[in-house]
């Protein structure tokens, strides 16, 4: 499964692969979401999870007033899910998994 997998899921607005650093290897978003700031983003929380609680392989669900967005350290790097706040969890957690 690869990041356009991801986006083919209903109500997933984005999704990406950074590096550790926040540099995009992949990324597919709607026109109102900025893929880099998203990248950005999440090596920034991830890197902050892995520091604070001394582990590896982090990931984090961040819930706002409008979306959801899932972060996920995996094998080629840090992976990003923006989605509508009604997304199935389920659903984009199972996926993403198989890609991490």
């Amino acid at each position: 499964m690869k990041i356009k997998d991801l986006i083919k899921i209903p109500k997933v607005l984005g999704a990406g692969l950074v590096s550790d650093d926040g540099f995009i290897i992949d990324g597919q978003a709607t026109y109102e979401y900025d893929t880099e700031k998203l990248g950005a983003i999440a090596a920034r929380v991830v890197n902050r999870i892995k520091k604070s609680l001394d582990v590896e392989g982090a990931s984090a669900i961040v819930y706002t007033r409008d979306n959801v967005l899932f972060l996920k350290e995996g094998a080629e790097g840090i992976i990003f899910v923006i989605c509508q706040k009604d997304v199935n969890v389920g659903l984009v957690r199972i996926r993403l998994n198989k890609i991490a």
